[in-house]
């Protein structure tokens, strides 16, 4: 990937992660220009299938294109920023991420978004005014 190439990514994304919303300032390990379609599985290393995540999004998606809805043996595919709306699929509700829909509830399982330690990060971080992004993501 070139350098230009993942300064785009970065930038259309307002340098903040596409599944979780995490501004890059407000984590210690870098953002990553994520592969929506695996490499693995064919994916081109284009501007269309590529993400902008922080590490632990893009970590626990590794190369999977679904998950199952939790609860359910329901396997859907997983949130895609490019070709999904953000706000269609997702809420906060407070420092935890809320899904509208079963995509959306499959993705915040499988990214673990409402882990212990991610939600305590944002909770701390609408107190002093860091979360949300303030932008339509």
């Amino acid at each position: 990937m070139t350098p230009a190439l993942r300064e785009q990514v970065r930038q259309r994304a307002k340098d903040c992660c596409e599944y979780c919303q995490t501004p890059q300032s407000c984590t210690r390990l870098p953002h990553e220009a994520d592969h929506i379609r695996a490499q693995k599985h064919k994916g081109p290393t284009t501007l269309t299938n590529l993400g902008w995540s922080c590490a632990l999004c893009n970590n626990h998606k590794g190369s999977d294109a679904s998950a199952f809805v939790p609860g359910t043996d329901e396997l859907v595919r997983l949130f895609n920023p490019r070709v999904d709306e953000w706000h269609d699929h997702f809420a906060w509700n407070g420092p935890e991420l809320g899904g509208k829909t079963k995509m959306a509830l499959a993705t915040i399982e499988l990214l673990k978004i409402n882990s212990e330690n991610r939600v305590s990060l944002r909770r701390m971080l609408i107190e002093v005014g860091l979360f949300p992004p303030n932008f339509e993501g």
